[in-house]
């Protein structure tokens, strides 16, 4: 399977796809696979942190399930497909199913958690916000270990940005979560 070179593109399938090795890494966007770089320090800590915090929730109250960047969902149309892996996700046991060619989940994460990187541009996670959204997701959160905010979207209201004093709230999507956004965020230490 040829995936990009200079004069020639070769979609790959979602079935292609689900039968890549884990690693390296991919996302498929548009049926093109893009390599996942590695995270930094603050991004991983802040992955750690957001999913130990939504994790320690989901499971008390048998909500569903959270899941780490391993976690693939399908975002876009079958062709050209799209398949994300979101840093954190939530899916909730309504929404629980199996997985297409067993590896891949179709739709969008109930609550899809993206981390900014210094790589991230804006154009990059605007598009990644909309196809959660639009593939059925009911928020997406933007965690910016470095800016220390968290911007919460949702499907059809402006986007709610809160600072490391503030708490996010679940609201119908995770609900009776409720966290600090310094819990979610890193500490670092020289």
């Amino acid at each position: 399977m040829t995936t990009k070179n200079a004069t020639t593109t070769q979609l790959v399938t979602l079935a292609e796809f689900a039968a890549l090795p884990e690693f390296p890494r991919y996302e498929l966007v548009k049926g093109v696979l893009v390599e996942k770089m590695y995270a930094s320090r603050e991004h991983e800590l802040t992955v750690i942190r957001t999913g130990s915090q939504m994790n320690i929730h989901v499971e008390e109250h048998d909500l569903g399930e959270v899941y780490g960047s391993s976690r693939a969902f399908v975002t876009g149309p079958e062709s050209p497909a799209t398949s994300r892996l979101p840093d954190v996700s939530f899916v909730s046991n309504e929404r629980l199913q199996p997985d297409l060619f067993g590896a891949l989940f179709d739709g969008a994460p109930d609550l899809a958690v993206e981390v900014l990187s210094p790589s991230n541009t804006e154009r990059e996670m605007t598009q990644k916000v909309a196809e959660y959204l639009n593939a059925g997701g009911k928020a997406v959160w933007v965690l910016d270990p470095i800016g220390r905010t968290l911007t919460v979207h949702r499907p059809g209201v402006s986007p709610l940005v809160l600072a490391d004093g503030d708490s996010v709230d679940g609201e119908d999507y995770l609900p009776g979560f409720v966290c600090p956004v310094a819990d979610m965020l890193p500490r670092l230490r020289a």
